[in-house]
């Protein structure tokens, strides 16, 4: 069965199919989790089960319809999703499809809408969108999926049936890595550094030597390793360089609060414990946020490059920082 063939979230699964045996679907369902676990898939599942044909459970993935929604080829489902330079979802798009809802379905029980990131609505196209949430049509349905909650309006949200769906297990993630053929020790290395996430792990094994790389700098203590090293130059490489640092910002945080089964670079825990031994919580907080922030804002600047120098100035600075340093120099440590 497809509901079986989706690994994880058992308890979204259980609760939209005893949403389809009671015959009590919610107008508007929200899913909500990291990019990567699977929510646009369950929320397709209870499309392709709305409209299904079988007599059976539902939904079987052999009729005309299941199969159409697989394929993505079905006149009754609509998707939409970010798009543009702005990386939106527009009022005219949102106008578009609702006027397809108005219609009279062409061959499925029930219309669907699926908008793919409904945290990038714009204004304008979320307001557009509140009255038929608030009053849908008894042939529509919409699906909606976010991976940051809290950027959705929160009239929207409150319209909708939330089902959050929780990162993957590690174990998972791996054994899904090695089937698409990444070598096993790779695939658990990336599976444990996704946060459950299988888009992620794949993207992350695909540049595994690169990551290496990059781990084996951060792990080094001697500054040269940074001034000395080439910098990323575009857009998608500086975003990786900024979320390895956060990486390891994480791993030393948590080894410092002794939880070393939730370190994700096990291959350097002699490092991240040496780096937890001087850490300063709150100037280690204060970098990760400052990530955090050049992160959000790696497409907003006109220079990438800059992004990148202003991460390495602050992780230098963090450095230098005396005893209060996550990293003491090897001849203040021979002072003590």
């Amino acid at each position: 069965m497809a509901w079986a063939e989706i690994i994880g979230h058992e308890f979204a699964k259980r609760l939209l199919q005893t949403h389809l045996a009671e015959g009590a679907v919610p107008g508007a369902y929200l899913f909500a989790g990291p990019d990567g676990v699977g929510k646009r898939r369950v929320a397709l599942e209870m499309v392709k089960a709305l409209n299904c044909a079988a007599q059976g459970p539902r939904p079987c993935d052999a009729c005309p319809a299941c199969r159409q929604i697989s394929r993505g080829a079905h006149p009754d489902v609509h998707l939409l999703a970010p798009g543009g330079a702005s990386q939106q979802i527009r009022i005219d798009e949102i106008r578009h499809v609702l006027g397809r809802l108005a219609l009279r379905p062409f061959s499925a029980r029930i219309q669907a809408a699926l908008i793919d990131g409904a945290e990038r609505l714009t204004e304008e196209a979320a307001n557009s969108l509140l009255k038929a949430l608030e009053e849908p049509s008894a042939r529509a349905r919409f699906f909606l999926t976010t991976a940051r909650l809290s950027d959705c309006l929160p009239t929207i949200v409150s319209r909708c049936q939330l089902i959050r769906c929780r990162p993957l297990p590690v174990e998972a993630v791996a054994r899904l890595l090695r089937e698409q053929g990444v070598a096993e020790e790779t695939a658990e290395a990336a599976a444990r550094l996704s946060g459950g996430s299988v888009s992620q792990a794949l993207e992350l094994a695909g540049r595994w030597p690169a990551y290496r790389e990059l781990a084996a700098r951060l792990a080094d203590r001697s500054p040269s390793a940074w001034l000395e090293g080439a910098l990323p130059e575009t857009r998608q490489d500086v975003a990786r360089f900024l979320d390895g640092l956060m990486d390891w910002l994480r791993d030393v945080a948590v080894t410092a609060a002794g939880g070393p089964q939730w370190v994700r670079q096990r291959d350097h825990a002699e490092a991240l414990r040496r780096a937890a031994a001087a850490i300063d919580l709150d100037r280690c907080l204060k970098l990760a946020w400052e990530l955090v922030s050049l992160r959000e804002s790696v497409d907003q600047f006109v220079s990438p490059r800059l992004v990148a120098s202003l991460a390495r100035e602050k992780w230098l600075e963090l450095q230098k920082s005396g005893d209060t340093s996550i990293f003491r120099s090897p001849e203040r440590d021979s002072e003590k």
